[in-house]
């Protein structure tokens, strides 16, 4: 699994939040980031306290939490990360955008820069190329399960959640 400088998933998404709203002109504020999360705020705070001791953020208690200059760099790649695998999943899969936005979300920590180079690069030849994927596009599933094929869904989902 791919690591930004050793940091988790959700290291990466309290930054990402941060940065984002930094760049829609909102301060970051601990009760935004938790109400953009879907957390108790008491979580973001333990979570800012983590970043502050990483010196990724800056935080005075009850104030505006700041990214460092190391902070904004490592947001603004896992921000890129999500935007390469985001067009990737619209422009070459087909997929719509709140499937290929809450995938790109999940993907965007563990796949490494040389992947997403890849990815970028082959999404932009494609572009160049006049590809569109097709509409409509309904993937072979009785190529991975029979069962699946029959349901249209995953049926492994049942037993063993795939998002958790």
């Amino acid at each position: 699994m791919h690591k930004s400088g050793g940091l988790s998933a959700t290291h990466e998404m309290y930054l990402k939040i941060i940065y984002q709203l930094r760049a829609s002109g909102d301060p970051a504020r601990v009760g935004q980031m938790a109400k953009g999360l879907g957390v108790h705020p008491s979580t973001v705070s333990a979570v800012v306290r983590t970043l502050d001791r990483m010196e990724l953020v800056t935080h005075d208690r009850y104030g505006v939490v700041k990214l460092t200059d190391v902070g904004a760099k490592l947001a603004e790649c896992v921000v890129r990360r999500f935007e390469v695998l985001r067009e990737f999943f619209i422009n070459v899969l087909g997929l719509d955008e709140e499937t290929a936005e809450v995938e790109a979300c999940e993907t965007e920590h563990v796949l490494s820069p040389d992947t997403i180079g890849r990815l970028e690069h082959i999404t932009k030849q494609l572009s160049d190329a006049g590809f569109t994927p097709p509409a409509n596009f309904t993937p072979p599933l009785s190529a991975l399960c029979h069962d699946c094929m029959e349901a249209g869904t995953c049926q492994a989902a049942d037993v063993v959640p795939l998002n958790k």
